[in-house]
C-alpha cells in the first residue's frame, strides 16, 4: 500500500470515528432502536458499546489491509 492511500485511510477514519459523529449516530440510532422494558439511557449505553466495538474493528481491519 502506498503512503498516499495510507494517509487517505487515516483521514477517513478520523472523519468517521470522531466524537461528534459518535454522539450524533448514537442519538439517531436510539430514536430508531426500541427495546421494551429497557430505558432510553440503557439503550444509549448499549449503542455506545456497540459503536466502540465497531470503531476498534474498523481500525483493525483497515490498518491490516494490504
Amino acid at each position: 500500500m502506498n503512503k498516499f492511500v495510507a494517509v487517505l485511510k487515516k483521514i477517513a477514519l478520523e472523519m468517521i470515528l470522531n466524537e461528534e459523529v459518535k454522539k450524533n449516530t448514537i442519538i439517531q440510532l436510539n430514536k430508531k432502536f426500541n427495546l421494551p422494558m429497557v430505558s432510553e439511557k440503557t439503550e444509549a449505553e448499549f449503542l455506545e458499546s456497540m459503536w466502540d466495538a465497531m470503531q476498534e474493528a474498523l481500525k483493525g481491519a483497515i490498518s491490516k489491509e494490504k
